[in-house]
């Protein structure tokens, strides 16, 4: 039989605030964490906006040794996962080593110290760079520090499958756990911005304000051009059930299912890409034994581009018919912004508190949605409601579509 995998840990360094509390009130209440970028100089550039993380005080959870050696990216990582860790009341003293892993998910990782590092070698005499110039830039460094870090000595990699990448994670990280290989998983996801980064979104034209317009997160809404991207990093503790019981822990729910799809989003009509999406959805129902009417919500992964948003719309509304207005949706990325390879984990870590605090949080900077979306959108205020189940959508511009329903834990 199967095991149940539950989540009984939460870490959030975030645009909002760099606790899961302040993540989580942060949403509740309406903020934004977005402002400004300023730690890139943007000024020859029409996009300006950014969700970064801000205050964050890496030595309170890591220590100062070595910190100096280490980039943001990691920060970000090794503090979500002592957080969420710290959260789980999971001994940290090397006891568990042999039963823990760690899978996380993360679209570029540490690409700008990759290629800051590769530019050094080829613009100076590489035998007078030194060694520990080399210590965090591999793209999955993050995970090899936080593995070491905490002990994990079970299943360690690093997920790389674009926008999706955090969703693809927690799924790898669940069947560890299913199939018995792992006890504990440490899961989900991680990006920091950078100028590489920013200028592949934005001479591909994806960023908020670059085509005209306002620049703004406002998903669904019918003035959104582009998304704002952001950084941070959401961590969950994933246990075996019977593990959790066994020493007390606390549960926030339990992971039921997934379902993915992948259509070339250059080769295909918007219609199989919106059929494509739907499948996903289908397939996660399927594997979690949930009908499409015991879920409570959904939170989607509408960021505020013109084709995107409306492919999810479609989908949805394709998968629930005349009963769509029946589902309530919300989307998180008004307020923190899009944070691609770390999105999905975001949104798992904003639906576990909301499984646990029976309230939705609601989508900010909306002022009206197209004709043709009939879709239940959580505006306004934050809908208070008891969450049974939910289900959590990830896409990316390639094709990729991750779906995961995540339900209270029920003995």
């Amino acid at each position: 039989m199967k095991k149940r995998v539950v989540i009984t840990g939460l870490g959030a360094v975030s645009p909002l605030g760099n606790t899961k509390e302040e993540f989580w009130n942060g949403l509740v209440e309406g903020k934004s964490g977005i402002a400004p970028m300023t730690s890139l100089d943007l000024s020859c550039y029409k996009s300006k906006l950014g969700g970064e993380v801000r205050d964050l005080l890496p030595e309170i959870h890591l220590g100062k040794k070595g910190l100096r050696y280490l980039n943001k990216g990691t920060y970000f990582l090794g503090s979500a996962a002592k957080m969420a860790l710290d959260d789980s009341k999971l001994p940290q003293d090397g006891s568990l080593e042999d039963t823990i892993g760690i899978i996380i998910g993360s679209s570029l990782g540490n690409f700008s110290e990759t290629t800051d590092y590769f530019y050094e070698i080829i613009r100076n005499n590489p035998s007078e760079l030194s060694p520990m110039c080399s210590y965090d830039v591999a793209l999955n460094s993050s995970v090899n520090y936080v593995s070491v870090l905490f002990k994990a000595k079970g299943p360690v990699r690093t997920i790389s499958a674009g926008f999706t990448s955090s969703i693809d994670a927690i799924e790898d990280a669940y069947r560890m756990i299913r199939n018995d290989r792992a006890k504990v998983m440490i899961t989900g996801g991680v990006e920091q911005i950078s100028i590489d980064l920013y200028l592949i979104f934005y001479l591909r034209k994806y960023l908020s304000g670059i085509n005209g317009g306002q620049e703004i997160s406002a998903p669904f809404d019918a003035k959104r051009n582009g998304f704002i991207m952001a950084e941070g990093s959401y961590v969950i503790i994933l246990e075996e059930l019977q593990h959790a019981l066994e020493r007390g822990a606390s549960i926030y729910g339990e992971i039921k299912g997934f379902g993915n799809t992948y259509v070339g989003a250059k080769n295909y009509s918007l219609l199989e890409r919106v059929s494509s999406v739907e499948k996903a959805m289908q397939e996660a129902l399927q594997r979690a034994g949930i009908k499409k009417e015991d879920l409570d919500c959904m939170s989607v992964n509408a960021n505020g581009c013109k084709i995107q948003d409306p492919i999810e719309a479609n989908a949805i509304q394709f998968l629930y018919g005349e009963d769509v207005k029946h589902i309530p949706i919300s989307a998180i990325k008004s307020n923190v912004g899009e944070s691609y390879g770390t999105a999905g984990a975001a949104q798992l870590v904003s639906t576990a508190m909301s499984i646990n605090n029976g309230v939705i949080p609601h989508i900010i900077n909306h002022q009206g949605k197209e004709p043709e979306n009939n879709l239940n959108l959580v505006l306004g205020k934050p809908l208070r409601k008891q969450t049974n189940h939910a289900m959590i959508n990830n896409m990316d511009f390639e094709g990729n579509n991750s779906c995961l329903v995540v339900s209270r834990f029920t003995q």
